[in-house]
């Protein structure tokens, strides 16, 4: 792993430029599904699953409606599998071969997007977003590491890839806007074409300025050579004469303390401990002593930094910071990609009016890309200054803010629901992804992130379920399901942000206990 100061800051400054820039165009247009829906629509794609008369009428039946949503629904449950694969490629060869996967995926998909029209033997609109679904995660995932590019700056960097992934869903806006503007001469096959300059960026920008391994965290080495000093602080390496005797007692309770506090942290009582591979022991007995200066800072700024790194992925993923995290995860992605894919459809039900319904769904259209560009500030902020235990309540009042005006058929409601939904979907992908490397750390972040990303996505299969019960079973009424979401969202999002605080007062609890145990007397410098 190469270390920031090894590099110019000009060219990670690009470095970090240029994904920002290929995460904005091409990590997440897929959920701007809304937007190219109703082009596709007005493209008359899958007519042929409804009637004449309903197509001579310009109904869109429920058998054309689910059909389209569940274009999305595959593409986002792949979106979120990719990221086993993206985390495994990641971690093993390194984030440059993981975007030239990315970019050629991107390509493929955005040729057969371009042909889906013609008649072929499978189903091109299908496949074609699925592959476009699934270049995405490749170049997104991949360009977490430049968040160490720049440590003191890690949260606002996270913050701005995330932010620049929820902003991508613009492109299918502004498509729909010109589309709109020149009466639908601007054609998908001329679109998706034009979209091949992406992936092509993508590839020229890896090849010529992206890093071939990712970045690893700054330390004492990094902190001495940035300031050019010959002597390190005394607090951070100890420089301080100790009686040895004293010092022997102190680094006993120290060792005791620290493994108690990480053994309390990570779930593993002194029963379970006798299982640990001798390395796993020793990890869970780190003093953070050992830590350096910037991430004594991070620990005392986040609560809970570092609490699980040096660990094996196997270890962690059997921890509660793991399951309830990954719970937490799963439900809220079904809930927000469930929205955007019935919008239209759920307050076409709630107002019972299609014109309301659209003027609903353009605003939601401007609204999802704008929400990415506004939370950049706000996400980095928050992640850099606040415990992670705050960000995370923060994060579920607005869950429940959103899901709870989500059920009534009021203008205000329906507004004020998308615009705490556009500022939430940045704030939590951003929220997760800094989640997992405070508390994983980036050793393991690939299969961690990967791992929850994969789950959450073969869960979201049941968005087309849900669609299914909302159309046969509950009469086109989405409150049923959305109700069900929000109570069961809201109790697993609970649970994590308790268990976060407890853990979080632990482990500042353990650390104060140490520094008061390694305080020592200075001398006068008389008496050196």
């Amino acid at each position: 792993m190469p270390h920031h100061l090894s590099i110019p800051a000009s060219t990670r400054l690009l470095q970090v430029f240029c994904a920002t820039v290929w995460c904005l165009l091409a990590a997440g247009p897929i959920f701007g599904f809304a937007a190219l829906k109703t082009v596709w629509l007005q493209e008359g794609v899958y007519t042929d699953l409804c009637t004449p008369e309903e197509n001579e009428l310009g109904i869109i039946c429920g058998r054309r409606e689910i059909r389209i949503n569940f274009v999305f629904t595959c593409a986002s449950v792949v979106t979120n599998i990719a990221g086993v694969a993206v985390g495994g490629l990641l971690d093993r060869y390194g984030p440059k071969v993981c975007q030239y996967l990315g970019g050629i995926l991107i390509a493929i998909g955005s040729v057969m997007l371009a042909f889906a029209n013609r008649p072929t033997f499978f189903d091109f609109y299908v496949w074609g977003y699925i592959i476009l679904a699934f270049g995405g995660p490749f170049v997104y995932i991949s360009a977490f590491h430049l968040s160490n590019a720049f440590p003191a700056y890690s949260g606002m960097i996270l913050a701005l890839l995330t932010g620049a992934f929820d902003s991508s869903t613009a492109v299918y806006l502004f498509y729909r806007i010109i589309y709109d503007n020149t009466g639908g001469s601007f054609h998908p096959r001329e679109f998706f074409l034009l979209y091949l300059v992406v992936p092509v960026f993508i590839l020229g920008a890896t090849y010529t300025v992206m890093p071939f391994d990712s970045y690893k965290p700054g330390g004492n080495i990094a902190q001495f050579l940035e300031e050019e000093e010959d002597v390190l602080d005394a607090t951070s390496i100890g420089a301080i004469e100790i009686d040895s005797a004293e010092d022997e007692i102190g680094s006993v309770r120290r060792d005791k303390s620290v493994s108690a506090a990480r053994s309390d942290a990570i779930g593993v009582d002194a029963e379970s401990s006798g299982l640990l591979t001798e390395d796993e022991r020793q990890a869970a007995a780190k003093d953070l002593y050992e830590y350096d200066t910037e991430e004594l800072k991070k620990l005392k700024i986040s609560g809970v930094w570092g609490v699980l790194h040096g660990r094996s992925a196997w270890i962690q993923i059997k921890t509660p910071w793991f399951i309830l995290l990954c719970l937490f995860t799963m439900l809220m992605m079904l809930r927000l990609n469930y929205f955007v894919a019935t919008i239209r459809s759920q307050y076409e039900f709630l107002f019972n009016s299609a014109e309301t319904a659209r003027h609903i769904n353009s605003f939601f259209d401007v609204a999802l890309p704008a929400g990415g560009v506004i939370t950049v500030p706000i996400a980095g902020y928050l992640l850099d200054n606040y415990s992670l235990s705050t960000a995370l309540a923060v994060l579920l009042t607005m869950a429940f803010s959103m899901g709870f005006l989500g059920l009534f058929a009021l203008l205000f409601a329906a507004y004020g629901n998308i615009m705490i939904f556009v500022v939430f979907r940045s704030l939590f992908y951003t929220t997760i992804s800094d989640f997992t490397a405070k508390v994983f750390g980036f050793d393991t972040f690939g299969k961690v992130y990967g791992l929850i990303s994969t789950i959450s996505g073969v869960f979201n299969f049941a968005q087309s379920g849900f669609d299914h019960m909302t159309h046969e079973t509950f009469g086109d009424d989405p409150r049923p399901i959305n109700g069900i979401l929000l109570l069961v969202s809201t109790a697993i999002g609970g649970a994590l942000v308790w268990y976060v605080f407890e853990q979080t007062k632990k482990i500042k609890r353990a650390t104060l206990e140490m520094e008061a145990e390694q305080a020592v007397l200075l001398l006068p410098p008389h008496l050196d």
